[in-house]
């Protein structure tokens, strides 16, 4: 390690980052190919910004017009918590979003790391962090760093530390000596991620259709959940581990430092699906989770996911709230849902809520309706 590095590890570390990694500002030019040809099969589904100006996102210049160095640096978030027991009333959450919102914890310690460095570094006079909402090819710049290689399931793993880790970067105006890559493809013949997926998400390895991953669908996806992909959420409410927690690198994982993260500061491993679908307004939604991740959906989104969970798990209890919400709710995402779920759930409270949804203004809730009658 030469000195440069070793000041840049120090500095970071006062600020909790423990994996950092160097690299050139210039543009990613082998990562923009790729992108292009996944967006052109159009596996980005409704997630736009991905297809637009490409070459934007893999140039640090788009955030940081001086920059001459990227800093990459992973912060992990991996807590223990029992196996998940869906006991026909609960959700499953991604680990990721189990404590606070990532983005509100990392983003403003990034800033000031950018600031440190920019004064401890000489010829550093500029900075600009970043966190994943920035138009930026963040796992490209950590590979290309030396953080680690982009796994068959299209994470970004770290040799003997695993996939469990949030990325963020700090840009500078000054060129720094990079960190050598990781050179090794090492998920080697191993295929447990592509063969795990329930809906089967993945085209080939190291390849993804956002369109099939539960990721995507709880969390991204606007309208309806394809009726083919319902089942195959399982009891995810919100986003998926599965292609994480089936990866052998995986067995590394450490308990997250950082305490923010941690299950206790934000909604846990499991939702109550009840709870979640006596969601009256949007005012309660928020007031529910205000500075975690699952605001990203809404109200509309989440319920929508509680309502798809509800019948995937059985959760009989459910069919009073959701025989209500098919009926009552304002918004035609909920109410078609609800119909769907009710379908699997009690034949006679389907029947009397599809019966009122015959006639319902939207369309996509009389087809619903229409499913069940």
């Amino acid at each position: 390690m030469n000195a440069t590095h070793a000041t840049i590890r120090q500095i970071a570390g006062l600020y909790g980052f423990d994996v950092v990694g160097v690299s050139s500002g210039a543009p990613l030019e082998d990562a923009l190919e790729p992108l292009r040809a996944w967006c052109d099969q159009g596996y980005e589904g409704e997630m736009g910004y991905l297809s637009r100006d490409p070459p934007q996102r893999a140039d640090a210049r788009t955030l940081l017009k001086q920059v001459r160095s990227v800093i990459s640096l992973a912060v992990n978030y991996w807590h223990p918590a029992p196996p998940f027991e869906a006991e026909a009333r609960y959700g499953r959450v991604a680990r990721y979003a189990w404590g606070r919102d990532y983005h509100d914890v990392l983003l403003p310690r990034l800033e000031a790391l950018g600031k440190a460095l920019a004064d401890a570094l000489p010829g550093a006079s500029r900075s600009r962090a970043a966190c994943d909402h920035s138009p930026f090819l963040e796992r490209a710049a950590a590979v290309r760093a030396g953080l680690g290689f982009f796994g068959k399931n299209t994470c970004l793993l770290m040799p003997r530390k695993g996939s469990w880790w949030f990325l963020g970067e700090v840009l500078l105006d000054v060129e720094l000596p990079p960190t050598e890559p990781v050179r090794t493809d090492h998920c080697g013949t191993c295929t447990d991620c592509l063969t795990a997926c329930p809906t089967e998400a993945f085209v080939e390895p190291f390849v993804l259709d956002a369109r099939r991953c539960i990721s995507y669908l709880t969390i991204e996806l606007k309208g309806p959940i394809p009726h083919e992909h319902r089942a195959g959420l399982g009891p995810w409410i919100f986003g998926c581990d599965v292609c994480q927690d089936v990866c052998p690198f995986n067995r590394f994982a450490q308990q997250a430092p950082w305490p923010e993260l941690a299950p206790e500061q934000g909604v846990g491993p499991r939702l109550d699906l009840l709870e979640v679908l006596a969601l009256k307004d949007d005012a309660a939604f928020a007031a529910r989770f205000q500075d975690t991740p699952l605001l990203r959906p809404g109200r509309r989104g989440l319920l929508r996911n509680a309502a798809v969970v509800a019948r995937n798990v059985e959760a009989t209890a459910a069919v009073p709230l959701l025989e209500r919400l098919a009926r009552e709710d304002p918004e035609p995402l909920i109410r078609g849902h609800a119909l769907w779920a009710l379908a699997g759930l009690d034949d006679d409270a389907a029947r009397r809520a599809a019966e009122v949804s015959r006639t319902d203004d939207d369309p996509f809730v009389r087809e619903e309706a229409g499913a069940v009658l």
